[in-house]
């Protein structure tokens, strides 16, 4: 799977890694243009993980690396988008 993130293309894996299921889900690479999803959690999970990680991305490539690192912050607007629009699960 692709996705946009303010004019960039970013891959979507899903992955099995060295997630912290307790804390860590996925994680976006800013100078690789991915995204890893963690492929041991449910669906509705991997799909919130991804608005989070996308929410990362648009903060940094709008230059506000400040925001971009308030996990609180991120996770709310995350949230509050992914309960906002429908967004089917991530494939590969």
């Amino acid at each position: 799977m692709k996705v946009n993130i303010c004019g960039i293309e970013h891959n979507v894996i899903e992955c099995e890694d060295n997630f912290d299921i307790e804390t860590h889900m996925g994680q976006i690479d800013y100078g690789n243009c991915t995204i890893k999803i963690n492929k041991n959690i449910p669906d509705q999970l991997k799909v919130a993980t991804l608005c989070h990680e996308i929410l990362h991305g648009m903060l940094v490539h709008i230059g506000r690396e400040d925001l971009s690192s308030d996990e609180q912050l991120v996770t709310a607007l995350g949230n509050a988008i992914n309960g906002s629009f429908k967004i089917k699960e991530v494939q590969q």
